[in-house]
């Protein structure tokens, strides 16, 4: 009987075992169901919610001390032009001297890169890996950017030479006036300009300065502008070099001769310095005193504005040789002329052609030019006395043909003996017709 009776019971305590074991099973499903719900709730939140910052700026950004986070592109480009504005509202006082200029910082097209700054602003933490990024949002750490104006160079230029325009005093060249043999000599004075690099420098500063004041004080400096012409060099001229006169009669030419030789009057030539008749005497336009007399024009005389003005660049010419000097241009007239020989006369017109000539010497060269007012011009080279090294010059032309001649130059030492011949140029004419 006992062999019967122990199966059944051995079925009976299986059969609780066995449920618990299930409802066991179910439990722990349920559970697993349910934390991988909840994982997956999660992780989808999570998602959405860093696919939501992918066009905004993540937590815990500043532009300086102002908070960016969240701000789409079109937001954070609202906010910077907002702070660009706001600092390009500023102003620059300068002073220099007794001058005194207020800019604002717009008045030098202040400005920021707005496209690559926003850029780096919204592109942080986007490459980093999701659990970066989602850390970047739940658990932000304070990241600040800070942008440095840009300014237009241009503008900053155009402003320095206005303050130079107000600023500048241009040095004075010390002049010479020759009467009677005695040199006299006026002074020079220092002239003054703006130190350009100096205050460009000062307001690249200021402009850089975002955390500056509303207005900002600068100075500027001076530089001193030294004459080109001192007295101190002026001192060596104690020598006449050279001289020659011609004579008109008196008529409209003579009144041109007359202005022309008082519109030169002395003029200075430091070592290597050009000399151009042209220029010298000046337009001879009726308003600068000049009249209406004889000129030549394709083999005639004719009337014009100026006419006689050659025999000037003719006496200079006679008086450049002697001094030893051989002309960087020059051409001769047209037709001959009366008052020097053929070869040694020299046209100029109202433009071209010049007499011109270079100061070779290492003094300065005066060149006097006066008439006395009794038909006669005189032109004269002054220089030191060590500046011809003793020699003295003496042109001759030479007759070729009735209508044509060439020029020499030659050199004379303290013993009238010739030590140097120049061949000058040919010289060929038109008959008048």
């Amino acid at each position: 009987m006992d062999n019967n009776i122990t199966p059944q019971t051995n079925e009976v305590i299986n059969k609780p075992k066995n449920k618990v074991k299930k409802i066991v099973f179910f439990v722990i499903l349920a559970i697993v169901i349910l934390v991988g719900a909840t994982v997956a709730y999660l992780s989808i939140e999570n998602r959405e919610l860093v696919n939501s910052y992918n066009d905004k700026v993540y937590p815990g950004t500043f532009v300086f001390d102002e908070d960016v986070s969240g701000l789409t592109k079109s937001e954070l480009h609202n906010v910077l032009e907002e702070m660009v504005n706001d600092i390009s509202s500023r102003k620059i006082n300068i002073s220099i001297g007794d001058n005194t200029f207020e800019e604002s910082y717009l008045d030098f097209d202040t400005t920021i890169d707005y496209e690559t700054f926003e850029n780096e602003v919204l592109g942080y933490g986007k490459d980093m890996s999701f659990f970066e990024k989602l850390n970047l949002i739940k658990k932000p750490e304070s990241k600040t950017y800070e942008f440095n104006l840009t300014y237009s160079d241009e503008k900053i230029s155009t402003f320095l030479d206005k303050v130079n325009e107000q600023v500048l005093v241009n040095p004075t060249d010390a002049g010479v006036t020759i009467s009677n043999g005695t040199v006299n000599i006026t002074p020079s004075a220092i002239g003054y300009e703006l130190n350009k690099e100096d205050l460009t420098t000062k307001i690249e500063t200021a402009l850089s300065d975002i955390n500056g004041e509303n207005l900002v004080s600068i100075s500027g400096q001076l530089n001193e502008v030294q004459p080109y012409i001192t007295a101190e060099a002026l001192q060596s001229v104690d020598t006449k070099i050279s001289s020659y006169t011609t004579h008109f009669p008196a008529g409209p030419s003579g009144t041109n001769i007359t202005r022309g030789a008082g519109m030169i009057g002395s003029r200075v030539l430091m070592p290597g310095d050009e000399f151009s008749t042209v220029e010298a005497i000046g337009p001879t336009t009726v308003d600068r005193g000049f009249v209406s007399a004889n000129t030549y024009l394709n083999g005639k005389v004719v009337p014009g504005l100026g006419g006689g003005v050659c025999q000037i660049s003719s006496t200079i010419y006679n008086a450049e040789l002697r001094a030893g000097i051989i002309p960087t241009y020059r051409m001769n007239h047209e037709m001959t002329v009366s008052y020097v020989p053929q070869g040694l006369d020299a046209t100029i017109g109202d433009e071209w052609p010049d007499l011109i000539f270079e100061n070779p010497y290492d003094y300065p060269i005066v060149v006097n030019v006066y008439s006395d007012g009794s038909g006669s011009i005189t032109a004269e080279f002054w220089s030191n006395s060590q500046a011809t090294a003793g020699i003295t010059y003496e042109p001759k032309a030479y007759q070729t043909g009735t209508l044509s001649a060439d020029t020499y130059l030659y050199g004379y030492n303290s013993a009238g003996e010739q030590i140097s011949e120049v061949y000058i140029d040919s010289s060929v004419y038109k008959p008048f017709s």
